[in-house]
């Protein structure tokens, strides 16, 4: 890297163009005396002083008393880390203060949805939903990219996948007894694909491109709960309720507990084993809004496309839990735990 473009970059940190210009003269020289870097870096004599007295307030430089005083340039890895570490330390805190303002006017989280250039950027951020996905993960794609995702979905055997897929066969990377299969039925090709995690991260795009090198290519990226939720909803009545099951997953190999999201995702769930089943909701009341967990024996389910929701009788009482958003039933369902 040229020296001009090192002086570029140490300004963008927060250094003047003279303090920078003493800083690269110290790595140079090692310990100097201030008539030193004068000479060798330009800096007016007047200004040299001040110069170097910023940058020890700044943490580039010690200073070795002495007759004569030399100056030491720090370690640029020390410094340079250090300055790294507040800087995130900074966003973080100016992160939680944005999101707290919002917060206050909206009542809710500030919904994200971002734009993805790049095929390679598509692809990374695939396999990050799958990477960092705690429950369960949805993917509708054209087996052309879910092959790409390959390594990651083996990699997660300790979530639920529910995949839609233009398969013509089921390769053996996808035989998990955690995987459920679909083969879709042809037009919602046309719509999108999907790779959602949990309700924390949603990936989404149109056709793939031909030439990956030279055609432009576009996803959208979304991080927003109840944007997710609607998501999720889309792709159980448009996708997997339009598409065929080709491989069921193998319910009593999965290990107990097992933690989900989605009402749907757990009612597809159920669908492979028999009720009753032992569960743990942890959600809201729907009236009130105050936090409740229930814990008892879920021993039906409604599925339609407008509803979904499963009963659960605990403490001699039936409950009627739905998801996020519900309003028709007992219970708002924010994480759903099947104990057996």
């Amino acid at each position: 890297m040229k020296e001009e473009e090192i002086i570029e970059k140490l300004q963008k940190l927060g250094l003047t163009k003279y303090e920078s210009l003493a800083y690269i003269t110290l790595l140079k020289l090692g310990p100097s005396k201030a008539t030193d870097i004068t000479r060798e870096s330009g800096i007016p004599h007047t200004r040299v002083y001040d110069v170097l007295s910023s940058l020890h307030r700044k943490g580039f430089v010690d200073v070795m008393h002495g007759a004569p005083r030399l100056y030491k340039p720090v370690n640029p890895e020390v410094v340079l880390e250090k300055i790294k570490e507040e800087f995130i330390e900074d966003m973080e805190n100016l992160k939680a203060a944005f999101l707290e303002l919002y917060r206050q006017v909206h009542g809710e989280e500030l919904p994200e949805i971002w734009t993805i250039q790049g095929f390679e950027n598509t692809v990374e951020r695939a396999e990050y939903v799958i990477r960092t996905a705690k429950h369960e993960v949805l993917i509708n794609a054209p087996f052309e990219f879910l092959r790409l995702l390959k390594d990651e979905i083996k990699r997660r055997r300790d979530i639920i996948f529910v995949i839609i897929s233009n398969f013509e066969e089921i390769p053996e990377w996808l035989n998990g007894d955690n995987i459920i299969l679909a083969k879709t039925g042809g037009a919602p090709w046309l719509m999108a694909s999907w790779i959602i995690g949990d309700i924390d991260y949603a990936l989404f795009f149109g056709a793939l491109p031909r030439d990956k090198r030279r055609e432009k290519f576009y996803s959208f990226w979304a991080k927003s709960p109840k944007i997710i939720q609607n998501y999720m909803h889309w792709f159980y009545t448009i996708y997997l309720d339009n598409s065929r099951i080709i491989k069921p997953l193998n319910y009593d190999k999965l290990s107990k507990p097992l933690s989900l999201v989605n009402i749907r995702t757990l009612i597809t769930l159920l669908k492979f084993t028999e009720l009753p089943k032992r569960a743990e909701i942890v959600g809201r009341l729907v009236e009130t809004k105050e936090p409740v967990t229930v814990d008892g024996e879920i021993v039906e389910y409604e599925y339609t496309p407008l509803m979904a929701n499963v009963t659960v009788k605990a403490d001699g009482k039936e409950w009627k839990v739905g998801g996020i958003g519900s309003y028709f039933e007992d219970v708002e369902g924010e994480k759903f735990i099947l104990l057996e």
